[in-house]
């Protein structure tokens, strides 16, 4: 069973900054509507690899059958960090930690700016947790001309022969990559990462 988890969109209602790029999380001063916004480094595509290939859908909830949403805010501070995760909108107790600990572990982003100078700013960031089987219109999408040819032959040469994996196994892994990386070419993947992160039954 493939198992994606994709971002929905990229939410950002009000907006927190600060005046003083040195100051903390806890020296909040107002709010203010900042110049530009913090942005993940790479963007919205990045974002969305990052999830995909690091997220963990928990087994209960996988047996559960669980899909759905979880809304969550965290901080990006003026040197680009993530701090202060909190879960806006509930979904599941595993899935909402499996959010958590994303978040947590996420590198840098590019802070946003107000005057020219970086400031922390309040991020809201709602993430689609979706049952390969149950996606509905989040279909596997066409594999591109590279992953319908040598791609796909050279992957499941990989698969099998270097991971030791199932053919069935193989088959699941190979959905995923073209869920995931299907503007990519295998030698610019890790897959010994991917097959680490990232469940596919």
């Amino acid at each position: 069973m493939l198992v994606t988890i994709i971002i929905l969109t990229l939410g950002w209602t009000q907006l927190i900054g600060q005046s003083d790029s040195t100051s903390t999380s806890e020296d909040w001063v107002g709010l203010i509507i900042v110049e530009s916004l913090p942005e993940y480094v790479g963007g919205y595509e990045a974002l969305a690899k990052y999830l995909n290939s690091t997220a963990i859908y928990t087994d209960d909830a996988r047996k559960a059958g669980v899909s759905g949403k979880v809304y969550i805010s965290f901080l990006v501070e003026a040197d680009g960090s993530i701090t202060d995760p909190k879960i806006l909108q509930s979904l599941n107790s595993d899935l909402d930690s499996v959010s958590i600990s994303l978040i947590k572990n996420m590198p840098k982003w590019i802070p946003a700016r107000q005057k020219g100078e970086p400031v922390a700013c309040q991020f809201n960031l709602p993430i689609v947790f979706s049952l390969g089987e149950n996606q509905g219109n989040l279909n596997v999408p066409e594999p591109s001309k590279y992953w319908s040819k040598k791609g796909k032959k050279k992957f499941y040469k990989l698969c099998t022969t270097e991971f030791d994996k199932s053919k069935e196994e193989c088959n699941c892994w190979y959905d995923f990559v073209v869920w995931n990386y299907n503007d990519k070419s295998l030698h610019e993947l890790n897959f010994e990462i991917i097959f680490e992160k990232q469940k596919c039954k």
